[in-house]
């Protein structure tokens, strides 16, 4: 996927200025009689819901102050019971301080067919309702009434906003498909936006014109874009945000000149931004904040020469004082003294604490911005501030770089969440400040080993051992801590299916830089009875019993987060008597280029007969063309590991 940035300046300095005829926009309160006897969306037919028509518009206020008002209209076909969902409407908008947005004229119907008439169900001013999301996220929120399979709900609501540095975004696509989205937006001459076109699918008509506001003799730029028939965006396993591949288009605020005054830059370039952010009370000044905790670093420093024995005893002082709020961000709500007095904070607060204490020690420390998985991935090229929601440390240690993140007790030095494995980030520094590569420094690795004896009844016993690296240990830490080990237990014994599984032998659950070890007696039930033959899966309930990938074609790239590193490896012993009659056949299927690899290998040694199934990725991300190799290397992994092991009384 391409991303494309261009200034509205630099667009009507190359193109010529033409009039546009637009099309014909859908009267709100009157549908078609085709839209409410539709039956199924004939380019997509396993829809459960489809936008019949999206509209939005933006334009500026000139009053006592200037306002971005923009307003919408959607037209939405319920075609199944699964696409309820959608009747469910959220509008989100943003108040800081006295900067606020205003959800006004809020409006819509539910239009259905009975016996042969339209029915139509207003949505009543009672029915709508506000939630506080975040300190600054709000939703108008509202469920249309009357909904049922075949209804047409349509929707109208205007925005007043005096954000004027991010205009509103326009989303062409969605989780359903779209027939028709349109977008237009009358932006006086004061203002020139970056645009950031984003997504697959291609504009069907897009054109831009000059005009004079109607009260004003203000010159507004003029821009008109549409998409048609826009396929569903399908979410799937291993994705960071299906934001990130939808179609959609983003405005910054870039340069602002009102007349007789000097045209102000807006967002300007790194080294601006960077100054900016170390000037910041909220964020770089808290950096030189250090009185407080002088006497902790001094001890540390005393007992530890070494610079990266220093880091690691800063990194754990931190995780031991401080209790992460559950709250992201880049910016400091209290200051970080107040911080370390209560020893709760929000990511930024814990992490530029720490960060602070580093640069006390005497190391090489900066913190660094980024977008968590879930928040979309930022782009190299001009400063977006707003695109970040989170601070990490970063620390250079001789030739060594380091990531840190004191939120989470649990990580080793040099592991962040897998939430923050998102790409780029951007370390903020007086020299130095730059983008970097946020790569996992863990593979994620799973290893299972077992000694099993099957009797002449099919009975097993024995014993397992489940041993966890890297990232897999950091999941197995959270869940045995937050579950308890008993209830861990029993969720591990269910999903070992109908074998049962002993009391656990739990090792180094609190060294966090060793592997986690799970060790517990295995036994499953047999017929009761003397089997001339018998059937065994030799996986064990162990095996992948189905593909992570199902769609036909996938657009958008595959993102594991970290490589993996998954090896099963199982010994049987066979009743006296018995031999292996049919056995899988041993296999290896390699990715292109060494990007992974499946081998399945089965080694009969007397009365002894070893299984080994290995499944390595060995890169992070895969991108459409190689979807299909994926794809089907897992396919043949299911399979496989499906087959079965038949062991026949000689």
């Amino acid at each position: 996927m391409k991303a494309r940035t261009f200034t509205l300046s630099f667009i009507l300095s190359l193109c010529c200025l033409i009039g546009f005829a637009q099309n014909p926009l859908k009267k709100f309160g009157k549908v078609e009689e085709a839209e409410l006897q539709m039956k199924s969306y004939d380019q997509d037919t396993s829809a459960a819901a489809v936008i019949l028509y999206d509209f939005g518009r933006t334009r500026f206020e000139f009053n006592q102050k200037v306002q971005v008002v923009f307003e919408r209209h959607i037209r939405i076909k319920i075609l199944k019971k699964s696409g309820y969902d959608w009747a469910n409407v959220s509008v989100p908008y943003f108040i800081n301080g006295t900067t606020k947005e205003r959800v006004s004229n809020i409006k819509a119907y539910t239009f259905n067919s009975a016996d042969g008439k339209e029915q139509k169900d207003k949505l009543e001013t009672k029915d709508v309702f506000d939630e506080k999301q975040t300190e600054y996220r709000h939703l108008k929120k509202f469920t249309m009434p009357n909904v049922k399979e075949g209804s047409v709900l349509d929707i109208t609501y205007t925005i007043f906003s005096d954000f004027i540095y991010t205009m509103r975004e326009w989303e062409f696509q969605h989780s359903i498909p779209v027939i028709h989205s349109e977008y237009r937006a009358q932006i006086p001459e004061y203002f020139d936006y970056k645009f950031l076109m984003q997504g697959y699918q291609a504009l069907d008509d897009t054109k831009q014109n000059k005009s004079t506001g109607a009260n004003t003799n203000v010159q507004n730029n003029e821009y008109y874009w549409v998409m048609k028939d826009v396929p569903a965006l399908k979410s799937e396993k291993y994705i960071t945000s299906l934001s990130d591949y939808q179609s959609k288009i983003e405005f910054e605020l870039e340069l602002v000149r009102f007349p007789g005054e000097a045209a102000r830059t807006m967002t300007g370039n790194w080294d601006e931004v960077n100054t900016k952010l170390l000037q910041n009370e909220s964020f770089g000044t808290q950096l030189n904040r250090s009185s407080f905790f002088k006497a902790d670093i001094a001890t540390i420093v005393t007992e530890n020469k070494e610079p990266a024995e220093k880091m690691n005893a800063v990194y754990e002082l931190v995780k031991k004082r401080m209790t992460w709020n559950g709250k992201y961000g880049i910016y400091t709500n209290d200051p970080i003294r107040k911080v370390y007095d209560n020893g709760t904070g929000s990511a930024a607060e814990i992490n530029l604490l720490m960060t602070s204490m580093l640069l006390e020690a005497g190391l090489d420390a900066a913190p660094v911005l980024l977008s968590t998985r879930d928040n979309g991935q930022v782009r190299q090229g001009p400063p977006m501030i707003t695109k970040f929601n989170y601070v990490v440390t970063h620390v250079k240690v001789g030739e060594k770089e380091y990531f840190l993140d004191a939120t989470e007790p649990l990580l080793p030095a040099g592991m962040l969440p897998v939430r923050c494995l998102n790409g780029l980030g951007r370390i903020v520094k007086k020299t130095d400040h730059r983008w970097i590569d946020i790569k996992p420094n863990y593979n994620y690795i799973k290893l299972f080993n077992a000694d099993l004896t099957i009797n002449n009844q099919g009975e097993i016993t024995g014993t397992g051992t489940e041993s966890a690296g890297g990232y897999n240990a950091l999941i197995m830490r959270k869940s045995i801590k937050e579950e308890g080990e008993d209830k861990y237990m029993e969720k591990l014994a269910k999903e070992v299916g109908n074998l049962k599984v002993g009391k656990p032998k739990i090792e180094n659950l609190n060294n966090i830089n060793g592997a986690l070890n799970i060790t517990y007696n295995i036994t499953a039930g047999g017929s009761g009875q003397v089997n001339d033959v018998i059937y065994l899966n030799p996986m064990m309930g162990h095996g992948e019993k189905e593909n992570p990938f199902k769609l036909k074609e996938r657009m958008y790239p595959v993102d594991f987060g970290m490589p993996i590193d998954e090896t099963y490896i199982c010994r049987f012993v066979l009743p006296d008597g018995y031999d292996v009659d049919e056995a899988p056949k041993n296999i290896a299927v390699n990715l292109p280029e060494g990007q992974g690899r499946f081998v399945y290998y089965i080694e009969k040694n007397g009365n002894e007969v070893q299984i080994m199934s290995k499944i390595s990725i060995n890169k992070t991300i895969f991108y459409a063309p190689e979807y299909p190799y994926l794809k089907e290397f897992y396919n043949q992994i299911v399979a496989k590991h499906a087959e079965q092991l038949v062991i026949k009384k000689l």
